[in-house]
């Protein structure tokens, strides 16, 4: 014989019960959120772009950096630091123009205007905005 529950005990199990799926809801509702926000800067997709020049340079190469994004703002600090990161072993110099210098630009420019201000031309547009720039050679 089964012992009888009051009418207690039956609010106090539907009220366990109610607050278990509100939980459950609101746990699915975060991961969710979470798995769609959690690279914000694209900084996987970053690889891809980077493709090009990762085959173009030696992994122990020494590069220039220049951006067309406002200096010390946080798109300019994240796109550097993605590129640093997809690069890697290779070092970035950022705001210089040495020997091979990286271009990363999030909006179209006139890459090779960009580059003549720094003594740069362009050796390959890699595209999505990734420019490879050497050095202007004087006779």
């Amino acid at each position: 014989m089964l012992p009888e529950f009051s009418l207690r005990n039956k609010f106090g199990a539907a009220a366990a019960a109610v607050l278990s799926l509100w939980g459950v809801i609101e746990y699915y509702g975060f991961e969710r959120d979470f798995h769609q926000h959690r690279d914000p800067y694209k900084i996987v997709a970053q690889f891809v772009r980077f493709e090009g020049l990762r085959a173009a340079v030696p992994g122990d190469a020494v590069l220039g950096y220049l951006s067309g994004e406002e200096p010390g703002s946080e798109l300019a600090q994240a796109m550097f630091n993605a590129a640093q990161y997809n690069l890697a072993p290779r070092l970035l110099q950022k705001d210089k123009a040495l020997d091979w210098t990286v271009g990363n630009f999030a909006r179209p420019v006139d890459f090779a205007a960009v580059g003549r201000q720094y003594g740069l031309r362009v050796e390959r547009d890699l595209g999505n905005g990734v420019i490879l720039y050497r050095k202007e050679q004087r006779p």
